[in-house]
């Protein structure tokens, strides 16, 4: 990377909204509670097995091959397997005080070849590869106080932020979290959480906030903030009801600060999600999506962002658990032609807690040179 100059910490960030083969994060549950997301797709999965005493807990087994089936690329089969646990206590159905809650989770993973230097992509084609690993991927505390919370421990970023629940299907990496963030800046997210704090606030008539603040360079897990420090922040607006259209906007700002010229330079830039989710009248269940980025800087090998797709369930009766989804994502790359993927994957629901997602993405320009490339992948997904 290029050589980077330092500059203050925008503390406002965080004070402007405060003051207004293994495992991912399960804390959160989705809105959406029949339709399943698996691991690594979405920061958002199914609610996890409940026992008695506030306590329950998430499993989840995920294996996946793909490769290049055309144009450029090599020819050669790349294979996941991961597997997740999960605990979740809440302290209020424990008996001990009310609105706090307590996550732990171990990840890990194991995968067959390099889809980076297969692919030579800048969205890398399947969000559940990476380099073998096994550790602690969240130890983290919440208390609710009132309309706000605080939450602080070892987390992933995007388990909270830049989020885009209606894309959680989709395989290509982009899709999932802006690669304007995960290009130009070393940030806590998959595969490395981070130590982090952050904190939100419901504003009332559909709109919320929330900020945080993360380590810089999270591999290390040691000396939060020596090397740098991730700053983010959000606003929310949710709008519709059961019977109408439902519509979800996120802006968001970020800043990478370096503590040392030797990391890199300062990076920051803005994104935005917009979400819709309706139901025919023929019972099939649509959603939609529109996600940016923008980071400008002229270190930052990517520069701009923009994602968008539709989801369709329901669409054969006698299957009404399974899902299409098909997504666009162009990166706009400094120098370089923009890399776009075109993307189609069917989730099918063939057993309770069973799926199987084929899929089919078309990358042109991949890495920003001339061409295109066509992967093809299956994923398998098992809950508990």
């Amino acid at each position: 990377m290029l050589a980077r100059a330092k500059s203050s910490t925008p503390g406002y960030l965080l004070c402007a909204l405060f003051g207004a083969a293994f495992w991912q994060p399960a804390a959160a549950q989705t809105s959406e509670a029949n339709l399943q997301l698996a691991p690594f797709t979405a920061p958002i999965t199914p609610p996890g097995q409940s026992w008695s005493r506030g306590l329950s807990t998430s499993l989840h087994l995920d294996a996946e091959t793909l490769g290049v089936v055309g144009g450029r690329g090599k020819r050669q089969a790349v294979s996941v397997a991961a597997f997740q646990a999960a605990l979740t206590l809440d302290t209020s159905q424990a008996g001990w005080w009310r609105g706090g809650q307590f996550d732990f989770m171990l990840m890990g993973l194991r995968s067959n070849g390099n889809l980076e230097t297969v692919t030579d992509t800048v969205q890398l084609p399947s969000n559940l590869w990476a380099p073998n690993f096994l550790r602690l991927y969240q130890l983290s505390y919440r208390q609710q106080f009132g309309p706000g919370f605080l939450q602080g421990g070892i987390m992933d970023v995007n388990n909270t932020f830049d989020t885009t629940e209606v894309a959680g299907h989709l395989h290509n990496a982009s899709f999932g979290i802006a690669p304007t963030l995960t290009s130009n800046a070393d940030i806590a997210t998959f595969p490395n959480p981070g130590l982090g704090l952050m904190g939100g606030l419901d504003l009332g008539k559909g709109w919320s906030a929330q900020a945080g603040v993360w380590q810089g360079d999270p591999p290390g897990m040691t000396g939060a903030l020596h090397r740098g420090a991730l700053w983010i922040a959000e606003a929310d607006r949710s709008w519709g009801g059961d019977e109408h259209v439902q519509g979800t906007l996120k802006l968001g700002a970020w800043h990478l600060q370096q503590n040392e010229d030797a990391y890199g330079a300062d990076s920051g830039g803005l994104y935005a999600v917009n979400e819709w989710r309706w139901k025919k009248a023929s019972r099939h269940e649509w959603a939609a999506f529109l996600q940016g980025g923008w980071s400008p800087a002229a270190s930052n090998p990517v520069r701009g962002y923009i994602g968008a797709g539709v989801r369709i369930q329901g669409l054969n009766a006698a299957r009404p658990a399974d899902v299409l989804t098909i997504g666009m994502a162009q990166a706009r790359l400094q120098a370089l032609p923009s890399e776009t993927v075109i993307e189609a994957v069917y989730s099918l629901q063939l057993a309770p807690h069973f799926y199987v997602q084929p899929d089919i993405q078309h990358i042109q320009n991949p890495g920003g040179e001339s061409g295109h490339q066509w992967v093809a992948g299956l994923r398998v997904h098992v809950e508990h």
